[in-house]
């Protein structure tokens, strides 16, 4: 298996080396406690990159920045943190795939929801403060993001949360691949705002093309995929949690997945449209960026 192949390359990593930096309690009684100082240094560390964001490339882009108007350079701002939390997910998601309870879930099924390890509560730790950020972004400026935004980021947050029950925190590791597709978003997002000429063409049918490939493999195969997989696993262990938990997780889910399956259609409409060459490629991507922005 190709999948065997590829975890067998994959150092198994269960440390936290940030566990030493906790102010307190110096006896944690629960995960929560445990990992709490590093979803704070998560939040800030975003928030940071957010307010770096606008001095940065005002300097570096001149006046294809500092001339976008507010709410376009506080979406830009925004999608430059979702950059740099993408190359944090894959740092913490590779290593993670590797777990122990994740890798044997065909032999304990029950654990690979119920098992727990120090680096898989760093990956929930750091994935829920990049959500709690993105939510309090959502909320400061939810005219220009919306209620489905904001949903997006408390689901996202409460699936990663739940790792500190622990519930699902072998999972994590494998939902972040959804983040694959996400530098496509980005990207796309970019060449639809700045000014022509910012981006070639060639770049953004390329970006079009890997954006509609990737979303559809990590968000849409392997993404229900991986949910009936988890519902297997939950199966195994009802009787052991609270069963508003797996029921909880999987609505979302869903949720998020018919969510995903809408605009990966608008994505094909707005590829036909170009083929057909009834609208231009910055044209497509500003359609796209719409769409699933």
């Amino acid at each position: 298996m190709v999948l065997s192949y590829i975890l067998e390359k994959i150092p198994v990593v269960t440390e936290d080396p940030f566990l030493q930096y906790r102010p307190f309690p110096e006896v944690p009684k629960t995960l929560f406690q445990k990992h709490w100082h590093e979803i704070f240094a998560s939040f800030t560390f975003y928030f940071i990159i957010q307010q770096l964001s606008g001095p940065i490339f005002s300097i570096i882009m001149g006046p294809r920045y500092t001339k976008l108007s507010r709410s376009t350079r506080v979406n830009f701002d925004v999608h430059v943190t979702s950059m740099v939390q993408c190359f944090v997910s894959f740092a913490l998601m590779v290593p993670h795939l590797n777990n122990p309870h994740w890798v044997n879930r065909l032999n304990d099924p029950a654990n690979s929801l119920l098992g727990s390890t120090d680096f898989g509560g760093l990956v929930c730790a750091l994935t829920v403060g990049y959500f709690i950020w993105d939510l309090y972004v959502c909320a400061k400026y939810f005219s220009l993001f919306g209620v489905g935004f904001l949903f997006h980021g408390f689901a996202a947050m409460y699936a990663f949360a739940t790792g500190f029950v622990p519930y699902c925190q072998p999972w994590a590791g494998p939902f972040l691949t959804f983040e694959l597709s996400t530098p496509f978003v980005n990207i796309n997002w970019f060449a639809s705002k700045l000014p022509a000429g910012t981006f070639s063409e060639k770049t953004i049918i390329i970006n079009g093309i890997l954006l509609m490939v990737t979303f559809f493999i990590v968000r849409i195969v392997w993404g229900f995929y991986a949910v009936s997989q988890l519902a297997v696993d939950m199966l195994a262990s009802l009787d052991q949690v609270n069963k508003l938990l797996p029921i909880s997780l999987l609505v979302l889910n869903f949720l998020l997945n018919s969510l995903n399956v809408f605009w990966f259609y608008k994505m094909v409409m707005i590829a036909r449209k170009k083929a057909r060459g009834q609208e231009s490629t910055r044209e497509a991507a500003k359609e796209v960026r719409e769409k699933i922005e």
